[in-house]
């Protein structure tokens, strides 16, 4: 009895049920993350903040308005210049929610180098929704200064003041939508 239900459990367990859609469990929806983030990404660096806001998922609606998108993104990025170079730092696969909000995630980060800020990070958040990835959060600014780059009497100054050190703009994760 016992062999016939192992396969049903691990069926059930595969799938929310209480949603009613199927998690992205195969490789290739997972490896499917990283183009679809590039694609996104790149609607951004065209200056497409519009169509990046309509393709982007229902968390991103939900937490931030598109006229709250495009002025963030219109701040943002025009005073960093063209992207000269984007290299994948780590990509990881969140199946059981993220920042407190539930569903499948993605959390993609990028060494970015732009024409007017070489030493750049991006952070791309994509949510799995309609069996397709969808871009749910999106941080970019200048890397943070490790401590092997500093001096010894730097590291007293880092400690007070490392979060005006980075330039960053994010799109807040719970921010009400105006």
């Amino acid at each position: 009895m016992m062999g016939r239900l192992l396969p049903l459990l691990v069926t059930l367990c595969l799938f929310d049920l209480g949603t009613g859609h199927g998690f992205a469990v195969s490789d290739e929806q997972i490896q499917s993350a990283l183009p679809a983030a590039e694609n996104w990404v790149a609607q951004v660096d065209a200056g497409h903040y519009d169509d990046s806001y309509l393709a982007g998922s229902t968390i991103l609606h939900e937490q931030v308005s598109q006229t709250q998108w495009v002025e963030v993104m219109k701040t943002l990025r025009p005073r960093w210049g063209s992207v000269l170079s984007r290299k994948v730092v780590s990509h990881v696969y969140k199946p059981d929610g993220f920042a407190g909000k539930d569903g499948e995630f993605m959390v993609i980060t990028y060494d970015t180098s732009f024409k007017e800020l070489e030493a750049g990070m991006e952070v791309v958040v994509l949510r799995w929704e309609d069996g397709q990835w969808r871009g749910a959060g999106y941080t970019a600014g200048a890397k943070p200064k490790s401590h092997d780059d500093q001096s010894p009497d730097q590291d007293q100054d880092q400690d007070q003041s490392s979060q005006t050190d980075v330039q960053s703009e994010t799109i807040p994760a719970n921010s009400p939508n105006h």
